[in-house]
């Protein structure tokens, strides 16, 4: 194992940001490009990855766009001549084979159950590799590669997740079909896997799929001396190098002549090999950094080396600009409920996750797997927002993200989620993208609230959310929407091309400077949304709907959804607001353009965009 550590101009290490095999690549490839930007709002190569697994998780696209980066970077990839010991791994996205047309766009089911069930529990945890012996070699590979080329015997490692039913039934499964065996105690204690099987030859090589005709570091398992069970007989696995010290693999079934031995001397076409997916393996210096966005890998600590790639020029001292992605921007004094211990939990998942937007959609992600309204994840949102600033005004249009809901009532029943469950299915035919905040005078104001609303000195603000039909679900809620009487006025050509929204509905009353309406926020000052006003023609349930945002960081607002449960009490400004027993519902962003294209760019609740 070799560290080839890079260094910036400053000294700072860059290993696990630099994907050597674009250094020739051409700078007008668009793909090339895309990754670039890509990796340049991620901390390392791997967070890419991770970003890509992202993106892929429900994705039934054969050919979406993380797997056509990772073909090119396959493709730019250098090829090698032999790994040693063990390697941690990971699989960003499974494919399924090789579909065309209207198949490949909707048709990955393979990929489709992976990322959304089976990759944060998965029981592959990497590779190890050693030498063959002259006798193994002959016996496996006989003449069939020349004598100059090593030969390495490879095995596989799987993890049991104790507490994930997936990854248990799956590692049963696994174990019988392909005869797996125990890890040594030495294995465990230094790696955690606990079983090993899927035995393969490794060497350099031509590719055996047509698309890639290029040089790689073939991995066959379909040799018959290897004694493996199907379909790990008719499996080939290709490496290449894309960084220091990180490797792309990509995963081969033969297709045809299925029931014929396999003959290494036949040409790979005879066996129309499709491709399934792809791999990442890593040298020990990437562990750390993997420990960190991979935890199903349950890394021992043994496992992780003490220090991570070396500098090979002394660091220069220097004030590093502001980072926008990673500052909090909060109310000193704070003036809500903030708990101090829970905000130094909020700053320390920024560091670990590497940026406010991945932590947040970390918080998503457990919330929404968890279908729990209570949970410590809540806690620090309520913490964040009750420490963030109240704006003084919002205007123009700011994209939306939900970060999840929390049921209330009887929607709770042992503090179980169930709209969080229900979004599952629902989420695909929500139309919302945003928001559009337009200022008003004196005059529209009472005209929108039957003058029920002061002007003050506070400016005001006529407000509606966005929504884009573009699929059949969304086009589908348009109709229903329709029908139930939704108040809906068309986006303006500019609109639509500058951002996408084809229409304005479920429209609001914005304003600073107002008390939060829920009484666990001890009146901290928030910027209100208040669909409550008879003029504005919202249906319930928005029409008893007030919700409320703080400013945590430069162009970023963190929101919550708040209902009254009393719907019989109709809407009065003079009536005291417990009487209408308002609930929190939910925890939801709006932001600036920065902020949406690095949310895209790492999968964040793509349903409303």
């Amino acid at each position: 194992m070799a560290l080839n550590a890079s260094a910036g101009a400053t000294g700072e290490d860059t290993t696990l940001r630099t994907l050597t095999c674009l250094g020739g690549a051409d700078r007008n490839d668009p793909l090339v490009n895309d990754i670039k930007t890509d990796l340049s709002i991620a901390s390392s190569v791997l967070e890419m990855m991770k970003d890509y697994m992202a993106l892929l998780q429900g994705n039934l696209n054969n050919d979406a766009p993380p797997f056509q980066k990772m073909a090119k970077l396959f493709e730019l990839g250098d090829a090698f001549d032999s790994l040693d010991g063990h390697y941690y791994g990971v699989a960003p996205g499974l494919r399924t084979g090789d579909l065309h047309g209207a198949a490949a766009e909707f048709g990955n089911l393979l990929g489709f159950i992976w990322g959304s069930i089976i990759v944060g529990q998965c029981p592959w945890a990497g590779k190890s590799y050693t030498p063959m012996t002259d006798d193994d070699r002959a016996r496996t590979v006989g003449k069939t590669v020349s004598s100059d080329i090593k030969v390495l015997r490879g095995i596989n490692h799987f993890n049991r997740i104790e507490g994930a039913p997936v990854n248990i039934a799956a590692t049963a499964l696994l174990t019988f079909m392909w005869h797996l065996q125990n890890a040594t105690e030495d294995e465990t204690s230094k790696y955690g896997y606990e079983l090993k099987g899927g035995h393969f030859a490794a060497h350099r090589a031509l590719s055996m799929y047509p698309g890639t005709p290029r040089e790689v570091f073939r991995l066959n398992y379909r040799h018959h001396a290897l004694n493996n069970f199907p379909p790990l007989t008719y499996l080939v696995d290709e490496m290449v190098q894309i960084a220091d010290g990180l490797y792309l693999g990509q995963v081969l079934f033969a297709t045809d002549h299925l029931l014929e031995r396999y003959d290494p001397t036949v040409p790979p076409a005879h066996y129309h090999y499709q491709h399934f997916g792809y791999f990442l393996l890593f040298e020990p210096f990437w562990n750390a950094e993997a420990k960190r966005l991979f935890p199903f890998l349950e890394m021992p600590d043994a496992a992780v080396p003490a220090e991570g790639p070396q500098t090979s020029a002394p660091a220069v001292a220097a004030t590093p600009p502001i980072d926008k992605f990673s500052t909090l921007t909060l109310a000193d004094p704070a003036d809500g409920d903030v708990d101090s211990a829970r905000l130094d939990e909020v700053r320390a998942d920024i560091q670990t996750s590497g940026d406010i937007m991945r932590m947040l959609k970390s918080y998503s992600d457990v919330l929404m797997a968890e279908h729990k309204t209570v949970s410590p994840v809540f806690d620090k949102l309520h913490a964040l927002f009750n420490a963030g600033i109240g704006p003084q005004t919002m205007n123009g249009f700011y994209r939306g993200a939900l970060i999840s809901w929390q049921s209330q009532g009887l929607l709770a029943p042992f503090h179980e989620n169930t709209i969080n469950v229900a979004w599952q299915a629902s989420r695909f035919f929500s139309p919302w993208t945003g928001k559009k905040f337009n200022p008003i005078d004196e005059a529209e104001l009472a005209k929108w609230t039957e003058g029920g609303e002061p002007m003050g000195s506070d400016p005001a603000f006529n407000c509606s959310n966005t929504v884009a039909f573009r699929t059949l679900k969304e086009k589908f809620t348009r109709e229903v929407s329709k029908l139930a009487g939704v108040r809906m006025e068309d986006a303006t050509p500019e609109e639509h091309q500058q951002y996408g929204y084809d229409a304005h509905t479920f429209f609001f009353i914005g304003r600073p400077n107002k008390p939060s309406m829920l009484p666990e926020n001890i009146g901290k000052k928030i910027y209100q949304f208040n669909y409550r006003w008879k003029p504005l023609r919202n249906i319930p349930p928005d029409c008893f709907c007030i919700d409320e945002i703080a400013q945590i960081a430069e162009g970023l607002y963190l929101g919550l959804l708040i209902y009254a449960t009393d719907w019989l009490k109709p809407w009065d400004p003079q009536t005291p607001i417990e009487e209408y027993k308002y609930k929190l519902f939910g925890y939801f962003l709006l932001m600036d353009e920065e902020w949406h294209q690095r949310r895209l760019r790492i999968g964040f609740d793509l349903s409303n965009t």
